[in-house]
């Protein structure tokens, strides 16, 4: 037995025609479908970018404990486990953030990896004939992109290369595992030509949109990010369809299990919103699209499954794939059983969010976000061996803040000391100063099958009041903090 988990960044379900989309080109995802069982209430754990990753190592919610973190050393890692029982796993990426203070260390758990250069601001080709002080992201970007200007040079055909490589070399073996993780369709919404034109004969002349609410006169600068957008979720749709046959062409799909998923959406206007890190977690961030095949189930190919599962139940799905007990300290469920009819749901409720910002929790129907009882968010504190923030480590007046005496009451670290270091809510809290302040959007509730676009918050203290008892459920399930209590109002509950 064998796996391949296709991993996107920040692609958004809703413009995918699985989902009912009929105006972005996805095809593929459509013919991904046909092969696999396709998940309608699949839902993000801790977000952004490393924090979703933690969770797919350690099969568990990062976002009560600690914002983006590098690897920690008491970690549970599911391509640790599986090398330790013998299967090989490989890991190709293009995501820049694997290689930044706050991303270490996770590469360390493959058997063997490949990493690809050039997405986003990373710092890759140098240019120092005009600089003049710090090199700020897009800049950057504009200098990584003159070595990206054929196709086959963009940072996301590389990877599928080095992906197929893989799969070319071995797909007549037995007992490995491959992640290829894109970083696309992630801002910026760099895409050749040739894709644009599938939506407009407009240039797109600015694909990098601010995290932001952007006004009625700036309308043809969201349009040309939507159609930027739509544009790079056809270009991985095409690769995604290289994928699918070469599985044809070597009948992978007796013996190969396909997972397709991503780590949250982005919004592109929805709400009047753009991006992410910023507004409540609403379901275009949250509902994410994920896609399951396994070739002893063969018969569930082509069907829906509307039970809830969440980012941390990857971890043990792929461990119960190859006949291995998931971690000591994993949360998450398999999803196997769902395929198997041995259970129809695995999860009466799930936990989601950021670190520091509202807490969320659905059963599915309704969503409950809560947010903290006071504007100053306290209190509030990271716990961690590895003291980083997205690019850099924490300095050292920071760390200084940290309690004297180390904290050992945590369970999933084995009770190893590890800092408790105050913090405000954002780990780059200048970047976002504008919109900062999850607590000016106040606690909401929605009942996502009346109101599937969540446009209209709910006041119903008898709904209301079973949400929050499946907030509390859950949190302690999660371990969190007592302080998490505290900010958030439950401690009397």
């Amino acid at each position: 037995m064998k796996a391949v988990m296709v991993m996107y960044d920040s692609l958004n379900r809703r413009y995918l025609s699985p989902y009912g989309n009929s105006d972005v080109i996805t095809p593929n995802f459509a013919r991904l479908a046909e092969h696999s069982v396709t998940f309608d209430n699949f839902f993000t754990g801790s977000m952004p970018c490393m924090p979703a990753r933690r969770e797919l190592h350690t099969g568990r919610l990062n976002f009560l404990h600690r914002s983006w973190s590098p690897f920690e050393p008491f970690d549970e890692s599911m391509p640790r486990m599986l090398g330790e029982h013998g299967i090989w796993t490989h890991l190709v990426t293009d995501h820049c953030h694997y290689w930044e203070a706050g991303g270490a260390n996770y590469w360390t758990n493959y058997s063997s990896f490949e990493f690809i250069r050039g997405q986003e601001g990373d710092q890759w080709k140098s240019d120092p004939e005009d600089f003049d002080g710090p090199l700020l992201p897009r800049r950057q970007d504009q200098i990584n992109r003159r070595y990206m200007c054929e196709e086959a040079e963009y940072a996301h055909a590389r990877s599928f290369e080095k992906g197929m490589e893989f799969l070319r070399e071995h797909s007549d073996s037995d007992r490995w595992f491959l992640q290829l993780e894109y970083f696309d369709p992630h801002e910026p919404f760099f895409v050749p030509e040739r894709f644009t034109k599938m939506y407009s004969y407009q240039p797109v002349t600015d694909d990098w949109p601010e995290y932001r609410v952007y006004t009625e006169n700036e309308h043809e600068k969201t349009e040309g990010f939507r159609t930027a957008y739509k544009a790079l979720v056809t270009m991985c749709d095409g690769y995604l369809g290289k994928i699918l046959d070469f599985f044809d062409e070597h009948d992978l799909w007796k013996d190969t299990m396909l997972i397709v998923n991503t780590d949250h959406g982005f919004m592109l206007g929805e709400k009047g919103y753009f991006g992410k890190n910023y507004p409540p977690v609403y379901d275009e961030l949250a509902n994410i699209p994920f896609f399951l095949h396994d070739p002893r189930y063969p018969e569930k190919d082509g069907t829906r499954c509307s039970a809830l599962a969440q980012t941390p139940d990857i971890a043990p799905t792929v461990l119960d794939f190859f006949g291995i007990g998931k971690g000591s300290h994993m949360t998450g469920e398999s999803m196997l059983p769902l395929l198997s009819g041995e259970q129809d749901r695995i999860h009466d409720s799930v936990l989601y969010g950021y670190y520091g910002m509202h807490v969320n929790v659905t059963d599915g129907h309704y969503t409950y976000m809560r947010c903290a009882q006071t504007e100053d968010n306290k209190p509030l504190y990271q716990y961690t061996l590895m003291p980083a923030h997205i690019k850099k480590y924490m300095h050292a007046e920071e760390i200084r803040q940290a309690d004297d005496v180390l904290c050992r009451s945590l369970e999933f670290t084995d009770h190893i000391p590890v800092l408790r270091i105050p913090t405000d809510e954002k780990y780059d809290r200048k970047r976002y100063y504008s919109y900062s302040g999850h607590w000016k959007f106040g606690t909401m509730l929605f009942d996502r099958i009346g109101d599937p676009l969540q446009e209209h918050p709910l006041n119903d203290s008898e709904a209301e009041k079973r949400m929050k008892a499946l907030m509390v459920k859950e949190m302690q399930k999660a371990e969190a903090p007592e302080e998490q209590y505290v900010r958030l109002g439950l401690e009397t509950e």
